[in-house]
């Protein structure tokens, strides 16, 4: 046998090893987590409405600025039959400012929205996966989320709290299968410890569910 023809075995079988090596790998990603890239950040969201007819002199918050119940996020002036009155407006809630509808100057209707706040203690992640990887999916499993804002990449942990017993199309837009059909997809609803951290519901979310407790989520 001559070195070239035993140098083509070497590295035939070394090609070998290293297919069968990653065939193992993937196999063993499978039977351990689950993940997907189709979750969503959600949070109960509490709109503040102006009371009466009036118009915005005061909105001091931003996007994203923390508040404290019956603190004042807004004056609006109002005219009554006492003539004009300045009224502050209070938050109903502690939380963090996810939306703003109005800006100073704008003359609002009774009821209409001109902020919102979204309670921090209430976050959660609604995901979608496939219905094939559903059946190893349990309520109470470790879940790793990652979360992506243009400065940075944050990681949080939560749990599966709820399976969805019925299959949807989740994300049709980017998800078609084989002939045009949408895959069935079964929503998935995950508890969130946020640390406080400042999320915005509808910000999308990287998930992995881990299957076999001692595999990392890593």
């Amino acid at each position: 046998m001559d070195k070239r023809f035993r140098a083509i075995i070497v590295v035939g079988t070394l090609v070998l090893v290293a297919i069968l090596g990653l065939a193992g790998y993937l196999a063993w990603l499978n039977i351990t987590r689950v993940d997907t890239l189709k979750a969503t950040v959600e949070g109960k969201i509490v709109p503040v409405r102006a009371q009466a007819s009036a118009r915005v002199v005061a909105l001091p918050l931003e996007l994203g600025d923390a508040v404290m119940a019956g603190e004042e996020v807004a004056l609006l002036k109002t005219q009554t039959a006492q003539g004009t009155l300045i009224v502050p407006i209070l938050a109903p809630i502690s939380g963090i400012v996810a939306s703003e509808t109005a800006a100073i100057g704008d003359t609002l209707s009774a009821g209409q929205t001109m902020l919102t706040l979204v309670d921090p203690d209430s976050f959660w992640i609604s995901a979608s996966i496939h219905q094939n990887r559903i059946p190893q999916v349990r309520v109470g499993q470790q879940v790793r989320v990652r979360i992506s804002t243009r400065t940075k990449r944050r990681t949080f942990w939560g749990q599966v709290e709820q399976i969805g017993s019925a299959t949807q199309s989740a994300f049709a837009s980017t998800a078609v299968g084989a002939g045009g059909s949408l895959p069935s997809e079964v929503p998935v609803i995950i508890s969130l410890d946020a640390e406080g951290y400042p999320l915005f519901p509808g910000m999308r979310a990287e998930v992995r569910v881990r299957l076999e407790p001692r595999a990392s989520l890593w």
